[in-house]
């Protein structure tokens, strides 16, 4: 590269312009040259800074550290929320609730109580007895007599008839066993007491419904998040700030002059 000094006694700019100023590689520089490159590097350099610029304003944000600061809070008219009650509840219920109620089991039922149950009986009892007797019997009765009596009267066999009422007095001793022997019928209608050692084995398959009547205090634990509505009686507060971490992006950021130090926050 060769370093070729321009004319300066030239009187004229474009005479200037158009004198060489370097040699690279044998190719002549001019001012006009130079100018268009410098021109277009900043045009280069200004699309990229926009570039960028574009970039961080859409992407990027401001990290904002709050300490000990002083807010004014504006609050809505009402906020639904859902809230967690690890508390039980006080409620008071007076009122009859209808209750349907599925029942469907097997149940042993042992009934220990006699049951009175009405009972016919018609069949044939037989009976074998052996009946033993032992007793005095007193007879004080007049019996009346027609018979006839054999009887040998001087040496001859006689048959003489008798008829007439004999008194009887006298104490006969019995001394016997009586069997009987029978087939008794027997038909009646009683009640009888029944007792049921085994448990009834039964199977309930139904629906009971009813009324139940309560009037009880009771306290209730709720298990699952309920839904309430806040309502606020003063829309805004005074609100301590100790330490809070604000993440403004950057299109929401506007430029304003910094207040001075013994100004309000």
């Amino acid at each position: 590269m060769s370093l070729d000094t321009p004319d300066t006694s030239s009187p004229t700019a474009p005479a200037m312009a158009e004198s060489p100023m370097l040699a690279v590689y044998g190719h002549t520089i001019t001012w006009r040259h130079l100018i268009l490159t410098a021109v277009l590097l900043i045009l280069l350099m200004s699309a990229l800074a926009v570039a960028a610029g574009w970039w961080a304003w859409h992407h990027l944000a401001v990290n904002v550290a709050l300490r000990e600061q002083q807010a004014l809070v504006r609050l809505p008219d009402a906020l639904s929320v859902r809230a967690e009650l690890t508390r039980q509840v006080a409620v008071r219920i007076d009122q009859t609730l209808p209750v349907r109620v599925p029942i469907q089991q097997d149940l042993l039922i042992p009934i220990k109580d006699a049951i009175p149950v009405q009972v016919s009986i018609d069949t044939v009892l037989p009976i074998r007895l052996d009946v033993p007797v032992r007793q005095t019997i007193h007879l004080d009765q007049t019996v009346d007599i027609d018979t006839q009596v054999r009887t040998r009267v001087l040496g001859f066999n006689l048959t003489l008839p008798i008829q007439g009422r004999v008194p009887v007095k006298a104490d006969v001793p019995v001394d016997m066993v009586i069997p009987v022997r029978k087939d008794l019928p027997i038909a009646f209608t009683t009640m009888a007491q029944v007792r049921i050692t085994e448990p009834l084995r039964t199977r309930i398959d139904t629906v009971i419904q009813t009324q139940v009547p309560i009037h009880e205090a009771l306290r209730l634990p709720i298990t699952e998040p309920v839904a309430a509505r806040l309502t606020f009686p003063q829309q805004q507060v005074q609100a301590g700030l100790d330490l809070m971490d604000l993440t403004v992006p950057f299109e929401a950021v506007t430029m304003a002059l910094r207040r001075s130090t013994g100004a309000a926050p």
